[in-house]
């Protein structure tokens, strides 16, 4: 039997073979196209990312023919646009990181009222990050799409919907909360598509789908002839989201980082919708009612070290930026600020860049690359202490997921800037791992998620030290941030 987990992310599709005891079998992975088609225009095939989900399910059903079901897990603000009758698109997927819908989203901010409306509904404000701006842009851009809108039955929907119906032969039009609050469109507070949203991002005569709490049966399939009975699809949510759930952030104040070329943090706050200035707040999960979390997302973490091994040639592996940064006491008075894209949560300025200060004759590349992996973990801890003092409450549990978890260096200074003990599960998909449980919760008719802990994940815990150094220069990077980038900000 065992279970088989989907994760469709930005970059590749990812399938884990899982048996009954929920240990991983075996992983199988396949990157898709990042398709530019303009200067900040990102795209996806659907297609391709349909059939990488059918080659690698055919090859996880060879080591399990029968699972007790399937779950999906995704990138979260992605979009596709589809014909009702077929199942076919009708335009690439507009991917999150696209800023076509840029100056949709800075007309609506420049009114109050209007961004009042859309955060107090959906805890988010506009941002080029969520569909609405874009699939508008769409609709005022694309004559052909706006006329197939007018004429036909068009579907919209994020990537799961999109694979769903697909692999469902079209029978299950559905989404999960997570994934549906992601597009500006949804009323968190009653858990429905808005129209007054759509109206706000003049969205007309398309379909959207049904909605339903993650831990439901979402259709069956024999995904392309790859089992002999349909398989049940159970476990459906937004990769971050699920990535939260993995980590058991069950109450008030936990919190989990997940790493990448970014990084993603997410809080539970509890049952109300708190709205803040500085953050988005993300519904994390539905269960009998609906939790939230206040949210930063970074542009850069893994990114920032990729930097110093694709430009700059400082490391030639990953690796060597624990090694480099280990070698040397501090970084000798050596400050970066990995402002690549601007400086996210809490400050949202997008129009400034990355910055090195405080170089000097003594400096060598050791002090830049411990720089460098400083600024991950102090822009990460800045968030953090922004979070307690704003919403009044002690981080309860603080884990780590993704890959820069293997860096030792990068683990012990958040244990150490946070003085709370960091955990970090044993397994890396945490995202897939999530989809799973929600499954699992569907399977067992569990209602409590403490009944879910049985199947917690095995960990490691980072105990923090007492480092003063650390603090003196996380304090220092503050000042120079405070001085050079929001001085002259209004």
């Amino acid at each position: 039997m065992g279970y088989i987990t989907i994760d469709s992310s930005t970059s590749s599709t990812t399938v884990l073979v899982f048996d009954d005891n929920l240990k991983v079998l075996k992983k199988f992975q396949k990157e898709h196209k990042q398709i530019y088609t303009k200067e900040g225009y990102i795209e996806h095939d659907l297609e391709e990312i349909f059939q990488n989900l059918i080659e690698l399910v055919k090859q996880a059903s060879l080591l399990s023919p029968d699972p007790r079901f399937i779950s999906i897990t995704n990138q979260r603000e992605t979009f596709s646009l589809f014909k009702k009758k077929t199942g076919k698109p009708i335009h690439n997927a507009i991917v999150w990181q696209c800023t076509r819908g840029q100056k949709i989203c800075d007309d609506l901010l420049s009114n109050r009222e209007l961004t009042q409306t859309i955060k107090k509904k959906t805890g988010l404000q506009p941002n080029t990050f969520f569909s609405g701006s874009k699939l508008n842009w769409i609709i005022e851009n694309n004559s052909e799409i706006n006329s197939k809108i007018e004429n036909e039955e068009i579907c919209f929907g994020t990537i799961e919907t999109y694979l769903i119906y697909r692999l469902t032969d079209l029978e299950s039009f559905v989404t999960d909360t997570t994934n549906a609050s992601r597009t500006l469109l949804f009323d968190c507070l009653n858990n429905k598509w808005d129209d007054e949203l759509l109206s706000i991002f003049n969205i007309r005569n398309i379909q959207f789908a049904e909605i339903k709490k993650s831990s439901e049966i979402f259709g069956e399939s024999h995904f392309n002839g790859s089992f002999e009975k349909k398989i049940p699809i159970i476990g459906v949510v937004g990769d971050a989201q699920a990535s939260l759930f993995a980590n058991f952030c069950f109450e008030q104040g936990d919190t989990k980082i997940t790493t990448g070329t970014g990084f993603n943090i997410q809080t539970n706050i509890g049952n109300q919708l708190l709205l803040d200035d500085n953050s988005f707040t993300s519904l994390a999960y539905t269960n009998k009612q609906n939790t939230f979390a206040s949210e930063c997302l970074g542009s850069f973490a893994g990114g920032t070290i990729s930097w110093l091994m694709d430009n700059i040639k400082l490391i030639k592996s990953v690796d060597e930026s624990e090694t480099f940064s280990s070698d040397v006491e501090s970084s000798n008075g050596v400050y970066f600020v990995p402002a690549f894209s601007g400086l996210g949560p809490p400050f949202w300025i997008s129009d400034i860049r990355a910055a090195i200060f405080g170089i000097n004759a003594a400096t060598n590349k050791r002090h830049l690359i411990r720089a460098a992996l400083e600024s991950v973990a102090f822009q990460m801890f800045l968030y953090l202490e922004f979070l307690q003092k704003s919403k009044n409450f002690s981080l309860n549990n603080l884990s780590i997921d993704g890959g820069m978890v293997k860096n030792k260096f990068f683990t012990q200074l958040i244990a150490d800037l946070s003085q709370t003990d960091v955990i970090i599960p044993e397994m890396e998909d945490m995202s897939s791992y999530g989809a799973l449980l929600f499954g699992l919760q569907y399977q067992h008719k569990i209602t409590n998620l403490n009944d879910l802990k049985r199947f917690k994940l095995n960990n490691t815990i980072v105990s923090p030290k007492k480092n003063k150094a650390a603090q003196s220069t996380y304090d220092q990077w503050k000042e120079i941030i405070d001085k050079h980038f929001l001085k002259n900000q209004h």
